[in-house]
């Protein structure tokens, strides 16, 4: 019975990418990515309106990091503390799955998929370059469907580990708190984390910090994706698993990124695809190495087989974080815990 009221930390685990499968995002008032954005945001305003020294800018900016992780990372932890010291554990527990359920992004990230996939196969390049557009930052006006659809697959790929792996990664090792740690600096770092001025010194310190946090997420993700679906992928393509493995390590640093290339590399070589190549941003042609070795032509059916492998991909982790749960509790029912 005390199983019931009190699991392991698994079963909540579970419990909450359970509701990100099924349900994905909602509560947006109340998340905390909003609030992170938000404090961020206002800090961001207030100290450029008051620094321009680049090397000022610089320390702000690791100040800026500090307090955002600090107040959402040990704010988090201590607010649980003080449920479970109150005798709330069982809110705590709650509190623990919501704001689980709420940082992964799995879900979501596929209904944004599936929103550029929809226009593309009925012909409506321009409703699909609008959905794209709401996702990436590359310019989508002039698009053909050979670059949205790479587009779409490059941001869904290079996503499947900051919305989902890393995000479960940081939950699974430190709980909500380093979970709440991790989102703040990827909020931060897609805020202020630019190569341009003023940002360039204001967000050095975020995207450094989120380089190095997303640095073993982002092999994790790799070896994963190789070994759920190398296999049929290299039979679906008539090569070798080999091939497979060499095609995507081959192209995995083919980024400015250290870690960005990583997830597109695996993609691309399931799909027998080139993603990269550059992109205009702001107007302006952004030449990137290309990352895969098959071929440059894209199709909507690409988009369609790479939504596949990421829906199964959420349900092989979804049964992994299941398995977990359930010798979790057969462990503690064994030992008398329960």
């Amino acid at each position: 019975m005390k199983l019931l009221i009190h699991p392991p930390f698994s079963v909540l685990f579970f419990l909450a990418l359970a509701g990100d499968t099924f349900w994905g995002g909602r509560f947006y008032r109340f998340h905390p990515v909003v609030a992170m954005g938000r404090t961020g945001r206002w800090l961001e305003r207030l100290i450029l309106r008051t620094v321009s020294r680049p090397w000022l800018l610089r320390f702000w900016g690791m100040l800026l990091l500090f307090g955002v992780v600090l107040l959402f990372g040990a704010g988090s932890v201590l607010f649980l503390f003080v449920l479970d010291h109150w005798g709330q554990a069982d809110l705590a527990a709650l509190l623990t799955v919501f704001w689980g359920y709420q940082l992964l992004a799995g879900k979501s990230l596929e209904d944004h998929l599936e929103a550029v996939y929809s226009p593309l196969v009925a012909g409506d390049l321009s409703g699909a370059r609008a959905a794209l557009a709401r996702i990436v930052g590359r310019d989508t006006e002039e698009l053909d469907l050979s670059g949205i659809v790479r587009g779409a697959i490059e941001s869904l790929s290079e996503n499947a580990n900051d919305a989902l792996v890393a995000p479960l990664f940081f939950f699974a090792l430190g709980g909500v708190g380093l979970l709440m740690a991790y989102k703040s600096v990827s909020t931060l770092d897609s805020q202020v984390g630019y190569k341009y001025l003023p940002y360039r010194d204001l967000g050095w310190a975020s995207a450094r910090a989120d380089d190095l946090m997303a640095f073993l997420p982002a092999r994790l993700s790799l070896l994963l994706l190789l070994a759920f679906f190398g296999f049929s992928a290299a039979r679906r393509r008539g090569v070798s698993f080999g091939t497979i493995c060499a095609e995507a390590f081959g192209s995995r640093l083919a980024h400015p990124s250290p870690n960005s290339a990583h997830t597109m590399s695996a993609f691309a070589a399931l799909l027998g695809i080139r993603l990269g190549g550059g992109a205009s941003y702001r107007k302006t042609w952004t030449p990137k190495p290309w990352i895969g070795t098959g071929r440059e032509a894209l199709f909507p059916d690409d988009l369609s087989d790479a939504l596949r492998i990421f829906r199964r991909f959420r349900m092989v982790l979804l049964l992994l974080a299941g398995v977990w749960g359930a010798a979790d509790l057969v462990f503690h029912l064994v030992s008398g815990r329960g």
